[in-house]
């Protein structure tokens, strides 16, 4: 009976994510979100593509780096914009004006970065620990008794941090800094969702994979089918010679029907293109809000913050132990120094003979003299 009725809640989580995830086919209706991640589509493009021209141009490799990164730099907060308007309305708010969204995401996307940073610190620090342990088991007889044991648990922690990173770290890290998460907050939220919720997340990952492929293949079929039947019939209405797709592509030579095709042609394609990454950002912004709806953040969010006071501890505790050994270095150094000059001086200063006196009534003499002209004694 309980078995019967886990496989019930089973299947209605899955319908109920499915029901969910069926709500981000509908994000080719909010028109600011088309319209921002076209432009920031073109911008990139354009941005790119002359830089890439000067440096072939002039034959220089850092010009054209350097256009690559401003592209990149374009492309990086343009997406981000459409990302908190998407979440907006994922949210059931208003969504704002583009400019609204740009500005803030120029003041916010950066926590994204922070975010990979850390991210890949944990990586290398988890890919570091296994490491050392692999080192430990060279040790001769007992290395290969621990390595029996070491393998198949560094096999599962490195596969389950690859999927943590790949299906909760990376997509979920977005919606959590458009939703207004610091990355602080980001960090505890997608360690606690890794640990309570990765199998649900991994699952409603690969529906939203589907849904949008699917999404994409229908909208590419309606574009390439009416994209065909249009040219066929404006052919034979305005007479301008076969008009297909291999005409729109290539307008050399053409007249201003044809010129004027390509353009709205290109146009329909990139509406095309831009509508299943709309998709796929509103669902994944869904499965966000969806996976932290029941979750509780202050505990881990307060371990992680003790955790980063404890290392600020530890780290300023150090550099005061560093800051009091280089001063009480310099104050022996100084030390030391004025001994030497002290030692050096003494050693300079001349010695002054003393005169010679009489060893019996210590009265003074001459050099030359044989008694002593007080006491009478021999002093030779």
């Amino acid at each position: 009976m309980s078995n019967s009725n886990n496989e019930k809640k089973a299947s209605a989580a899955l319908m109920s994510g499915l029901d969910s995830l069926l709500a981000a086919t509908d994000a080719f209706k909010n028109v600011r979100a088309i319209m921002l991640l076209g432009l920031t589509l073109v911008a990139a493009t354009l941005v790119g593509g002359v830089f890439s021209a000067i440096a072939a141009k002039t034959f220089s490799f850092w010009l054209g780096g350097l256009g690559f990164l401003l592209a990149f730099v374009v492309f990086f907060y343009g997406l981000n914009a459409v990302g908190i308007i998407i979440m907006r309305d994922a949210q059931g708010e208003a969504s704002g004006t583009m400019m609204d969204a740009v500005l803030l995401s120029l003041f916010t996307s950066h926590r994204l970065l922070g975010v990979a940073v850390l991210e890949f610190l944990i990586m290398l620090a988890v890919v570091l620990a296994i490491a050392v342990v692999l080192f430990v088991c060279k040790i001769p007889v007992l290395g290969p008794v621990l390595f029996t044991v070491v393998f198949p648990l560094s096999a599962i922690l490195l596969g389950l941090l690859v999927f943590s990173l790949f299906y909760v770290m990376l997509p979920l890290a977005g919606p959590a800094v458009w939703a207004g998460c610091t990355v602080f907050q980001v960090i505890a939220r997608l360690n606690v969702i890794a640990r309570k919720k990765l199998v649900p997340v991994i699952l409603n990952q690969l529906i939203l994979l589907f849904i949008t492929t699917f999404s994409a293949s229908i909208i590419f079929f309606v574009v390439m089918t009416g994209v065909m039947f249009t040219s066929s019939l404006s052919a034979g209405i305005i007479g301008f010679g076969d008009l297909d797709l291999h005409s729109l592509m290539n307008m050399s030579g053409r007249s201003g029907h044809m010129v004027a095709g390509g353009i709205g042609g290109g146009l329909l394609f990139a509406v095309a293109a831009v509508i299943p990454m709309l998709i796929l950002m509103k669902g994944t912004c869904i499965i966000y809000l969806k996976t932290t709806a029941d979750l509780d953040f202050a505990q881990a969010e307060a371990q992680l913050g003790n955790s980063l006071d404890s290392v600020k501890k530890k780290a300023e505790e150090a550099r005061d132990r560093a800051r009091q050994l280089a001063e009480q270095q310099r104050s022996n150094a100084q030390t030391a120094a004025q001994a030497a000059t002290a030692t050096a001086a003494a050693s300079s200063t001349p010695v002054t003979e003393r005169a010679p006196a009489c060893p019996g009534c210590h009265a003074p003499v001459s050099p030359d003299d044989a008694f002593c002209g007080e006491c009478g004694h021999k002093l030779k």
